[in-house]
């Protein structure tokens, strides 16, 4: 690999290291909906800057896009009378970073749920309808697995090549006289943990590990009528370095980003548009900026 090995095997640490999708999940997505609810989601994820398809670390200099596409399927059930709501997330697209080939194809499939704590029970839809709303506390557990293409020739892969797992607590608390009310107003606030397992052929080196990573995601959001709201949105993470055989890359991640959300009905489903730009970061941080939009469709 002549004089570019350093450069490459960087890369490589700061892409592989990575979940195909952490940049935030999005306002109202832990939302409590009517037992029975199902819905799916087509997301199309257009990022641009110097950080692989997950924010966790960063390469300086170096020009990394990413186009996604994610399927989201998620359905509301009773489980002692509490809202439990699991989902299964597949991702598909490309990543092209500097110096290094087009990776593309499937990434990581994610699984995982949801189950309301406090101000979540699991409603029929009349009951749902009256419903006062409050604070709401659910328990959040989210497992990413090893499906996506991945080589350990290249230094860039869409796929991780190991498994990680993610616990979070969302919380909400929204004003309003119904979840339907049509000026009603949230605040919704998620800390998640995320823990990785080992990658045992990562290219350049015999393995490679990730440290523990904190993630705070946070959404203001507002109706400005039963189908259209706003969103004042936030995504912090910090922590996660990785390290290469044994020695650590000094990538930790620390630094902020933040941008806005609409959402307004189209043909009996709803679409949401997001836009969110690092705002503040350490000085090799990731830098950037992504664009989201979400096709959510009831059936």
């Amino acid at each position: 690999m002549g004089r570019r090995a350093p450069a490459l095997l960087g890369l490589a640490a700061a892409v592989i290291a990575s979940p195909a999708l952490a940049q935030d999940d999005g306002p109202r997505v832990y939302q409590l909906v009517p037992e029975g609810a199902r819905n799916v989601t087509a997301f199309l994820v257009n990022k641009r800057g110097d950080h692989a398809p997950d924010p966790a670390t960063g390469q300086p200099g170096s020009e990394i896009d990413t186009d996604i596409l994610v399927l989201r399927y998620v359905t509301s059930l009773n489980v002692g009378g509490r809202s439990f709501a699991p989902f299964v997330i597949v991702p598909m697209g490309q990543v092209n970073a500097t110096g290094a080939p087009k990776s593309s194809g499937f990434g990581d499939a994610q699984i995982g749920a949801g189950l309301g704590l406090v101000g979540a029970p699991a409603l029929k839809p009349d009951a749902f309808a009256a419903f006062k709303p409050g604070f709401g506390l659910q328990v959040l557990g989210r497992v990413f697995l090893p499906t996506g293409e991945y080589s350990a020739d290249k230094p860039v892969n869409f796929g991780s090549n190991r498994v990680s797992y993610q616990i979070g607590l969302p919380m909400v608390y929204a004003w309003g006289s119904s979840y339907r009310d049509p000026r009603l107003t949230s605040l919704e606030v998620l800390p998640t943990l995320n823990f990785y397992e080992a990658n045992s052929d990562p290219f350049g080196a015999d393995e490679s590990r990730k440290e523990t990573q904190v993630g705070l995601e946070a959404h203001l959001t507002h109706n400005l009528s039963r189908r259209v709201w706003v969103s004042a949105d936030l995504l912090a993470r910090l922590g996660g370095e990785t390290s290469t055989d044994g020695r650590a890359n000094g990538d930790h991640t620390r630094g902020w980003s933040a941008g806005g959300s609409v959402a307004f009905p189209l043909a009996g489903a709803t679409i949401a548009l997001t836009y969110q730009h690092a705002v503040e970061r350490k000085d090799d941080g990731p830098d950037g900026w992504f664009f989201r939009t979400a096709l959510i469709a009831p059936f």
